[in-house]
């Protein structure tokens, strides 16, 4: 088998090391078996999602929402707030579009106000339903993902303290949840990714190490064993569960047959969502599977060319990227550098240095070596290192100005 490529340059672990908090995002839309089932012999107090029309438009706003119909997904979200008005269920279905925007470009930070001040209002809502009543289960939901929810964003933002005490919030609701209803397969999502990221993540970034030590410990097999479950006999957390065992079998354990496996399950089921058809190119560029690669890569370039939803200009840097590095290993350079110069094209509409813009920067000064114009690969080394580069391209690029690349 080809030697496989470095990792991939739009890392998701900013959300990853989130530890519990990425788990519990859509706690409160996965729990009616907990509702309609507390521990033996215990009354259980009414809940929104003992209401038929509430989970059946949830759902079907998730299912566009995942097939980038935001203006459907919004409909269905705002006639959940119109027949639940001042209810905590509101401002957090409200805030599931501007975060799937978000995701779709996770350098972009105009989203992020949005979504924090929904999620601030789901937990005011939540506690004054608290306070009137404690055994309130919509208030107890809702305010678990609000939580998890601020801790996903101050983690993307490198806001570890924060994002550690919100998912240690997060975590000890959905705990409580979980001892009224052990059986059931959609809780074991947020569990098994919790035990699965407090395990593995503190040993590979030693830096957050003291964060951990707010949560409980975790078990790495464990973790995989729940989020399999749930990715198997969940009633409404598969996606999520396969996505996230994706981004676990990619970056942490290296398994990409199996994160192939669960891109290609998300890819039948949602072939219009770029996030996922990413995904799936990733790990054909990571096994140097070039071909295929470039069929994925060249279709998400071209339909954000065309205005597709969902198809970003930070998805489509990232194809381009990897269209790049395909011809660079076939040994195209004059095409690679076309690649390059659309990538350079859409990194110049933002206002900061992006990490795929320095990335393909350092990508032209090695094409720029192949070609044998070594002034012009030595301009774009500088370039990387003038313009705050970090990790692996910073690396790099003072490695290229010494030797060339060859």
């Amino acid at each position: 088998m080809p030697s496989p490529v470095r990792s991939a340059p739009r890392s998701l672990r900013p959300a990853l090391v989130a530890l519990a908090a990425v788990a519990l995002v859509l706690a409160p839309l996965i729990l009616p078996q907990v509702a309609e089932a507390g521990a033996q012999g215990e009354t259980r107090p009414p809940t929104i999602l003992d209401d038929a029309g509430f989970r059946a438009a949830t759902l079907a706003g998730l299912d566009r929402l995942y097939q980038m119909d935001f203006a459907a997904a919004d409909q269905a979200f705002a006639g959940v707030e119109a027949r639940f008005p001042d209810h905590p269920a509101g401002p957090f279905l409200r805030a599931l579009v501007p975060w799937w925007t978000l995701l779709l470009d996770s350098e972009d930070r105009s989203r992020d106000d949005r979504v924090l001040a929904a999620m601030d209002e789901v937990i005011a809502r939540a506690d004054r339903r608290l306070r009137r009543d404690p055994a309130d289960l919509d208030a107890l939901f809702f305010k678990t993902g609000a939580a998890a929810f601020r801790a996903r964003i101050h983690a993307y933002r490198g806001r570890w303290l924060k994002a550690a005490l919100d998912g240690r919030r997060a975590l000890s609701n959905l705990q409580r949840l979980r001892r009224r209803d052990p059986e059931n397969d959609d809780l074991y999502f947020g569990i098994g990714l919790f035990d699965y990221l407090a395990d593995v993540v503190p040993r590979e970034h030693p830096f957050l190490k003291p964060f951990a030590l707010l949560l409980p410990r975790g078990d790495r097999a464990r973790g995989l064993a729940e989020l399999e479950r749930a990715a198997a006999r969940g009633r409404f957390v598969q996606t999520e569960a396969h996505y996230a065992l994706f981004q676990l079998h990619f970056f942490f354990e290296k398994d990409f047959a199996k994160a192939l496996a669960d891109a290609a399950w998300l890819r039948e089921r949602y072939p219009d969502n770029p996030v996922f058809q990413v995904a799936q190119g990733r790990v054909y560029a990571q096994l140097a599977l070039w071909p295929e690669a470039s069929l994925v890569f060249q279709q998400v370039a071209e339909r954000q060319v065309e205005g597709r939803p969902g198809y970003s200009g930070a998805l489509a840097e990232e194809a381009l990227y990897w269209l790049a590095r395909g011809e660079m290993a076939g040994r195209r350079y004059a095409s690679a550098l076309e690649y390059l110069d659309r990538l350079d094209y859409l990194a110049a509409e933002r206002d900061y240095d992006t990490y795929l813009k320095l990335a393909g920067r350092l990508r032209r000064g090695m094409t720029y070596d192949a070609l044998g114009r070594r002034d012009d690969a030595v301009r774009c080394y500088r370039d990387v290192l003038a313009m705050g580069a970090d990790g692996d391209v910073r690396d790099r690029a003072r490695e290229f100005l010494v030797k060339p690349f060859a």
